[in-house]
């Protein structure tokens, strides 16, 4: 019995006047994304349990949890006997973070007011959801700007690449595969120009041919009449119908049979026949005249007195002049023509020269063609990765945005913690069975120990057994009546104070189980007061 009272009396005190610990729960549940993910793609793709550990990390470390102690003036009674660091491992040890379910967690802290549990339990959930929103933002944010220097990185490197390109066309302007049909065209028109200069110049040559076999008809017409007035002075005697003999091959009917005799090969249009057209006119013309001269040279003869063989060598005299005239203007015109076939040679140089460098281009197409090519592949690779990059970087843009505006996953308090009524330790309502159990085994164990330990005999039978003798008689314990009666006093006083003790130890029972414990110790530590 003793026992008994004794472990009941211990867990009525503890109850009693243990300091009461309370406990505040906040239930913050995961809310999903608003936004569909289909139309915006988060970025911020961590699991819950990688964001609870990092903002618990942040939420448990010694600067935080000091300013929370710090705001709601936690354990005064220790701020000057322990360090900082110690306190905020205190603080640390009384705080419980528990994922309950897939998008649930629960927020735990102990203390011992109750008003002042829930206030701190409730500012570590702010905490939580403010602390979730600004990971959220600043890894949306940082997951942007990376994006947007790799943009404006690779938007260098486009640049380049289209420099790049640019240079390479422009150096390369005339062997680009789009030119090779303007190629091949200005091809065939520098050989029409250097067929054309070609004609032109076999054109000349027989035009100047021409004009050679001129001079030498009126070489041999001069030399011919210098070699008759020679002989004719020698001998006294002037052919008076020599000049018009003489002519030779530049005579109207030499011309016309020359005419007649090229038709067969070409038609009037032929340069010689042209040429030769021409001299017939002015032979006739010549012919004319020299008629017209020698009757007006006769007349003037005869009128002045002068011999008629006199007038016949002045005239002869005046053809040759305008034989060596003719003779003149004909060199000069073959070396005019000569100018002229020089000019042309000089420009179909130049063609064939020109030809030869579109030749060269059109043979170079292949190689830069390819060489252009890998550059426009290169530069095409990386437009196609910078497009990607200006997507995923609008997207980002987009998903940062959202966080801004808190429409993104977000944490969510749904059962704000609220001042516990009853202290989470001790628990009377558990510490009461759990205490009148360990009494009760207490009791009973001792009593069944104190039995086994017991040596002495309880019996005649167990003595007999024991010892193997007969008993020939018991005698039992010899008392007085005043040994009697005082043994009965001390069996009533300390039945009645186990029996008093008891029922005051219940009455505490029941008033602790019933909820007024706060309020009996309130009144014990009035009257110890």
């Amino acid at each position: 019995m003793p026992i008994f009272l004794l472990v009941l009396a211990g867990g009525v005190a503890y109850c009693l006047f243990w300091p009461p610990i309370y406990e505040a729960s906040c239930l913050v549940v995961v809310q999903p994304q608003k936004v569909p993910g289909d139309i915006i793609r988060p970025t911020v793709t961590s699991k819950i349990e990688e964001r609870l550990q990092i903002i618990t990390q942040q939420v448990l470390s010694r600067t935080r949890l000091t300013e929370i102690i710090e705001r709601f003036d936690l354990y005064p009674d220790k701020r000057n006997k322990v360090t900082p660091d110690e306190l905020a491992e205190i603080m640390r040890r009384d705080i419980t973070i528990k994922i309950s379910r897939k998008n649930y967690f629960t927020i735990t802290f102990l203390y011992t007011s109750p008003s002042t549990v829930a206030a701190v339990t409730n500012a570590l959930a702010a905490f939580y959801v403010d602390s979730n929103l600004r990971l959220r933002e600043q890894d949306a944010v940082g997951t942007a700007r990376f994006l947007e220097r790799e943009l404006s990185r690779m938007r260098g490197q486009l640049a380049d690449w289209e420099k790049r390109v640019t240079i390479y066309k422009q150096e390369h302007l005339q062997e680009l595969p789009e030119s090779r049909q303007f190629n091949m065209k200005l091809m065939d028109q520098m050989r029409q120009d250097a067929n054309i200069m070609d004609s032109k110049v076999q054109n000349l040559r027989v035009r100047i041919h021409g004009y050679e076999q001129d001079v030498q008809v009126w070489q041999r017409w001069i030399e011919g009449m210098e070699q008759r007035r020679a002989e004719a002075k020698s001998q006294g005697l002037q052919s008076g119908g020599s000049g018009s003999g003489g002519q030779g091959d530049s005579s109207p009917e030499a011309i016309k049979k020359r005419i007649e005799e090229l038709r067969v090969f070409y038609t009037d249009d032929h340069p010689d026949i042209q040429r030769l057209l021409r001299h017939l006119k002015k032979a006739e013309a010549l012919e004319a005249s020299k008629e017209a001269e020698k009757k007006a040279a006769a007349a003037a003869a005869a009128a002045a007195g002068l011999k008629g063989e006199q007038a016949k060598r002045n005239a002869v005299d005046e053809e040759m002049a305008k034989g060596k005239m003719s003779i003149q203007k004909l060199l000069q015109r073959i070396e005019q023509l000569n100018g002229e076939i020089r000019e042309t040679e000089m420009r179909k140089n130049q063609y064939l020269e020109q030809m030869a460098l579109i030749r060269k281009r059109i043979d170079n197409a292949p190689a830069v063609a390819e060489q252009l090519s890998e550059l426009t592949r290169g530069y095409e690779e990386l437009n196609t990765a910078y497009q990607k990059l200006h997507a995923k970087w609008l997207e980002a843009r987009m998903s940062a945005n959202m966080e801004r505006t808190q429409r993104g996953e977000q944490f969510e308090v749904v059962d704000p913690a609220q001042v516990p009524d009853a202290p989470f330790r001790p628990q009377v309502k558990r510490a009461i069975p759990v205490t009148l159990g360990l009494a009760l085994a207490l009791s009973v164990g001792l009593a069944f120990g104190l039995s086994y330990i017991d040596v002495s005999f309880t019996s005649t039978t167990q003595l007999e057994r024991q010892s193997g003798l007969p008993v020939l008689m018991v005698l039992p314990p010899l008392t007085t009546p005043e040994e009697q009666a005082a043994a009965l006093r001390r069996n009533i006083i300390f039945g009645a104070f186990f029996g008093v003790l008891f029922l005051f130890l219940m009455g505490l029972v029941g008033i602790l189980v019933t909820g007024r414990g706060p309020a009996l110790k309130r009144l014990f530590t009035g009257m110890v007061s």
